[in-house]
């Protein structure tokens, strides 16, 4: 475990690592370190789960808490930085002069706690710049991979702050349906279940209305049907665009005919076709906002199901054990509906690919 100081003895500590020969492998080092950006305490650890608990423990410095984790490689992979500080507030810069040992060496962030990052190409925030959002993440472009030296974290936007002031606060905020993937179909979902208590088969039309979600890359906080304006005006432009309509949250008519045996339930599932595209938006403020009139928000994709189409449906059905038959039927000697019983099965979360933090994000 090695010890350093930030700040003014950053050079100093720099010469000590370059000095000892370490290696440029992240493998070969092991190193995960923390920097804490209000005492200037620097300390490297052997993986990333020991360095974020020291972070968090406050072990390193005075804060324990993470604004941000520097990477070496793409994806949040090799080395890392875990900086701490203060969550951040206007006014107020956090800032590391030189990066010492991860010089050119970092290629993909996480910030946290509100705290909006600059990266520079050359000591003491001079050189080229990369921003990018607050409580955010991506992989550095061209312009900055490998070659970031300092490093500044304020009280700027995230992407959901900012689409949230789309025509509440903003005075035009247009968006920009770039890319259409493939439609696909979506997870099975249930719709409706039945379970026949009687001693005879029963025939039976079972179904009801299903609505479905969609979902946008930006945050999980932005509920796709709290009615905020830029879902709106991504529908719009969608449409627009590609002459198709757009849905962030539909509902369909599914129902099925279906003999159910006796002491059996069935159900009824439904994955609909869901569509996928991306692209940007730009907003102006009246008033200047966080520094500036233009805004751009990159990097926004969103998943809507088909407006007007079922997808795919299935019926599935099983013998109920005698504690679901206790439980359902209770006295009953017919036909039980009810829509909370066994549950289809959903796929695999994936996760969704790492952007590439490039451009201008105002004027």
């Amino acid at each position: 475990m090695r010890k350093y100081r930030l700040g003014a003895a950053v050079l100093a500590a720099v010469m000590v690592c370059l000095a000892g020969g370490v290696p440029a492998s992240a493998e070969q080092r092991g190193d995960h370190c923390v920097a804490d950006s209000a005492s200037g305490a620097f300390r490297c650890f052997g993986s990333v789960g020991e360095s974020l608990a020291a972070a968090s423990a406050g072990k390193v410095g005075v804060s324990a808490t993470v604004i941000s984790v520097l990477y070496e490689h793409a994806n949040f992979g090799g080395a890392s930085v875990a900086v701490t500080g203060s969550p951040c507030v206007e006014g107020t810069n956090q800032t590391i002069g030189f990066l010492g040992g991860w010089n050119d060496k970092i290629s993909s962030f996480q910030t946290f706690n509100n705290c909006y990052i600059t990266m520079y190409s050359a000591a003491e925030y001079q050189g080229a710049s990369q921003e990018w959002y607050a409580n955010d993440s991506g992989n550095y472009g061209s312009n900055m991979n490998d070659l970031g030296s300092s490093v500044v974290y304020s009280r700027g936007p995230s992407r959901a702050e900012l689409l949230k002031d789309c025509g509440r606060a903003t005075k035009a905020c247009n968006a920009h349906v770039d890319q259409r993937g493939q439609d696909f179909h979506g997870d099975w979902g249930r719709v409706d279940t039945v379970f026949n208590c009687s001693s005879n088969k029963i025939t039976q039309v079972i179904g009801k209305r299903d609505t479905r979600s969609g979902k946008n890359t930006v945050s999980n906080e932005i509920s796709v049907s709290a009615g905020f304006q830029f879902l709106v005006d991504w529908s719009v432009a969608y449409k627009r665009t590609w002459g198709q309509e757009w849905g962030w949250e539909t509902s369909e008519s599914v129902e099925t005919r279906i003999e159910v045996n006796p002491g059996y339930w069935a159900g009824l599932d439904r994955s609909p076709v869901m569509k996928v595209a991306s692209g940007s938006y730009d907003m102006w403020y009246d008033k200047r906002k966080w520094g500036h009139h233009q805004w751009y928000v990159w990097n926004f994709s969103g998943e809507g199901p088909a407006p007007g189409v079922v997808g795919q449906t299935r019926t599935v059905g099983k013998k109920m054990t005698s504690d679901e038959k206790k439980k359902v039927c209770g006295k009953s000697a017919g036909l039980v509906r009810s829509s909370a019983g066994t549950q289809a099965e959903s796929a695999a979360a994936t996760a969704p690919p790492v952007r590439v933090a490039e451009g201008s994000l105002h004027s």
